[in-house]
């Protein structure tokens, strides 16, 4: 089999990763004076999914995900010990899981979202295709592995099937999908954070059972998130009436007095941290 060449004069290229986002001489001394304010870590907080109310805990660690943690080498030199952080919401219906989703998979560099029951195992790692073109196998890389040194938000993740799940684990903790079908024996790097979201197994929390029991995933996946937050949606006066007001100002399309910070340069921060700062 000949190797295919192409000659071209002009690429444009549809992935970016944060190495080759642009970031201008102005946005450097905005995202600057951004890293001097004592009170950036509200700020942070406060600019994750700010059209859902309170919360500001699960936001918290959400930001802490976007940056992620710092790889380490073991003492043989060999193994390494991953820096991103897994995180797993599971939570009553309409607490606005889905929300956080969709914002972090907006904002994160490669950032990207996929939903359980739409979603393969080997649509989300890589899979082995009869390729016409070349007359033989090729390799297709999976949502995990396109967004390497990413980001992947993985919603309704117990709506999948249990085998397309376990393609997950060799992903999450080595953060590398092996392949061998057909010819093809190959290693892909998939150094990405999941951000993922459950439902109950019964639709809702029951306050009578174990947690365990009632999120339906294996003790395998569940331990490799580093951070899991039930979200319960229990009925109290003040606090539906706060989550009620800020539903309507939302509507009402009413600027919230907290300070924020805007989205595209939020995007450019968290770039310019992961290509700068280790």
């Amino acid at each position: 089999q000949y190797d295919l060449a192409i000659e071209a004069n002009n690429i444009i290229p549809l992935e970016e990763s944060f190495e080759n986002m642009e970031i201008s001489e102005q946005d450097e001394m905005d995202i600057k004076e951004l890293a001097a304010d004592p009170h950036i870590y509200e700020k942070l907080t406060n600019s994750i999914a700010p059209s859902v109310w309170g919360y500001p805990e699960i936001k918290q660690v959400l930001a802490l995900q976007l940056f992620g943690g710092v790889q380490k080498t073991r003492s043989e030199g060999v193994t390494k010990t991953r820096g991103d952080i897994h995180v797993l919401l599971v939570g009553d219906p309409g607490v606005a899981k889905s929300v956080m989703l969709k914002f972090i998979a907006g904002i994160a560099p490669k950032g990207r979202y996929v939903s359980g029951k739409s979603a393969s195992g080997a649509g989300l790692t890589a899979a082995v295709i009869k390729a016409d073109f070349i007359r033989g196998w090729s390799l297709e890389a999976g949502a995990m592995v396109l967004s390497n040194k990413g980001l992947i938000c993985v919603d309704e993740i117990e709506k999948m099937d249990e085998e397309d799940r376990s393609t997950m684990h060799e992903a999450m903790e080595q953060q590398t999908v092996t392949i061998s079908k057909a010819n093809i024996q190959a290693s892909l790097r998939s150094q990405t954070s999941v951000l993922a979201a459950a439902n109950p197994k019964f639709g809702r929390f029951d306050p009578m059972e174990p947690v365990p029991k009632q999120v339906n995933l294996s003790p395998a996946l569940i331990s490799r998130f580093d951070a899991i937050f039930i979200l319960r949606d229990i009925p109290n006066k003040d606090r539906d009436e706060s989550i009620a007001m800020h539903v309507l100002r939302e509507h009402k399309q009413e600027i919230l007095v907290v300070e924020l910070i805007e989205k595209k340069l939020l995007k450019k921060y968290i770039a310019y941290c992961r290509q700068k700062s280790h």
